[in-house]
């Protein structure tokens, strides 16, 4: 039933408000439509034809999301793209955001028990920010299906009769979750302690840490195993090795400049490096390179930059972390949601709901279920956090992937009031109680 109410309220979400698809939304669009109609980003090797008005072809865009897209072009027949194509691709991202949920209710089944799973779910099904990102194309939308698949993977590994089973697609839906956003790739290694642990606590099966190795190496080989493909297709298409994407140089650029650093209303705001008075040269004979030189031209700069400004990394880490909180104030999030195609009503409901939900997640924190939980767990969404904070933030897009497990959290509080107010139980996984024998008749 909440699976049901959480994806009605996002269909229905989906149908009355509008969207456009614009910035990284449009070029997922756009790529789409291409790999429907020639299997890969067809973009030719003109000038401009790559990212940052560099030739082509490009790599800049991890592969996952666009081809999870180009799936609902060509299940409803919108092949060529555009904005026909968006209805239903939001469609599509509403069912994900249902999937996400039903995810969310399984890793807290295993992390924490019933009754917070329960908690979880509904919390999931109806949060704002959760709603709103449904209709929107971003690739996080993606990236949090894969995370928690992948998380909840090694969670069942641990009471598992054959537990590589698991531990392997663990590591599936890690290679996925970094061909979907490059930072996910940190995700091997929460999950390769995981899949330690599983491996060291398996009876006369592992005598010794060094054979319990043996797992967590699988989900790594598995994990790079997935990504293979596309590094492969890179190296082909871009001559040079790029393992998932070439967007480093001008992410970095855009955040690594003065004017990013002297923006008044949000210091440290993202900027595309074509608005850099600093990097006009670079955008007057970006033609000239091809993506992959565009990027390490860009990145050198970039580093250039942080040698002259040594302390710049922590000021920027400084206000992405006010800014994924909600705390610079409202000129940030409205910047964001304008960003996203999000209309500024729809997004103060979001910003607020995030406020109580952070709320409920603190208390969670110090309640029993929350610490039976595996540490590994919290690494996710703390590398996550990491890889973020010292380049760019834009709520509620890029902490999309964090939220999950602050549901899971508030779940816990709530789980634990309602425990303490109305006398309900929720035993973990693995400890809940036998049914009583019936009594046998002659």
């Amino acid at each position: 039933m909440i699976l049901i109410v959480a994806l009605a309220i996002r269909l229905v979400y989906v149908s009355v408000e509008p969207y456009h698809a614009i910035n990284d939304a449009g070029t997922y669009n756009r790529l789409a439509s291409m790999i429907a109609n020639h299997g890969d980003y067809h973009t030719g090797d003109k000038p401009r034809s790559g990212a940052g008005g560099s030739r082509g072809p490009t790599a800049y865009f991890p592969p996952a999301f666009p081809y999870y897209l180009a799936i609902a072009d060509l299940i409803d027949g919108h092949a060529a793209g555009g904005p026909t194509a968006i209805a239903p691709e939001r469609v599509e991202m509403a069912v994900t955001g249902t999937i996400a949920v039903a995810l969310i209710g399984l890793v807290a089944l295993e992390a924490f028990g019933e009754a917070v799973a329960l908690a979880s779910m509904a919390l999931a099904a109806v949060y704002p920010v959760f709603i709103e990102l449904s209709g929107t194309l971003v690739a996080e939308n993606l990236l949090v299906v894969f995370e928690l698949a992948a998380a909840w993977a090694l969670l069942r590994a641990r009471a598992a009769t054959h537990p590589y089973a698991w531990i392997v697609a663990g590591g599936v839906f890690c290679g996925l979750g970094a061909l979907t956003h490059e930072n996910a790739l940190l995700y091997v290694f929460p999950l390769g302690l995981a899949a330690w642990t599983v491996a060291r606590r398996r009876p006369n099966r592992t005598r010794s840490a060094v054979r319990a190795l043996a797992a967590p190496t699988t989900l790594l080989i598995v994990t790079c195993a997935t990504i293979a493909p596309w590094t492969i297709r890179n190296a082909v298409e871009l001559h040079a090795f790029v393992p998932i994407s070439d967007e480093t140089g001008i992410t970095l650029a855009g955040t690594y400049n003065p004017v990013s650093a002297a923006f008044e209303p949000v210091p440290w705001k993202w900027h595309l490096f074509s608005h850099v008075p600093e990097f006009h040269h670079l955008e007057h004979i970006s033609g000239r390179f091809t993506e992959v030189q565009l990027g390490d031209k860009l990145q050198t700069a970039a580093f250039d930059y942080i040698k002259a400004h040594p302390l710049a990394p922590l000021e920027v880490a400084f206000d992405n972390t006010l800014r994924m909180l909600e705390l610079e104030g409202t000129y940030a999030w409205q910047a964001s949601a304008k960003a996203l195609g999000i209309h500024v009503k729809v997004a103060r409901v979001g910003v607020w709901a995030f406020y109580v939900l952070a709320g409920l997640a603190l208390a969670g924190i110090f309640t029993a279920a929350a610490r039976r939980a595996p540490r590994w767990l919290w690494a996710l969404p703390l590398l996550y956090a990491l890889s973020i904070v010292f380049v760019n933030v834009e709520t509620p897009r890029f902490r999309e992937p964090i939220d999950p497990f602050l549901v899971m959290l508030a779940g816990c509080a709530i789980s634990a009031a309602a425990e303490r107010v109305l006398g309900l139980r929720g035993a973990p996984v693995g400890r809940r109680r036998r049914p009583p024998k019936l009594p046998s008749h002659a």
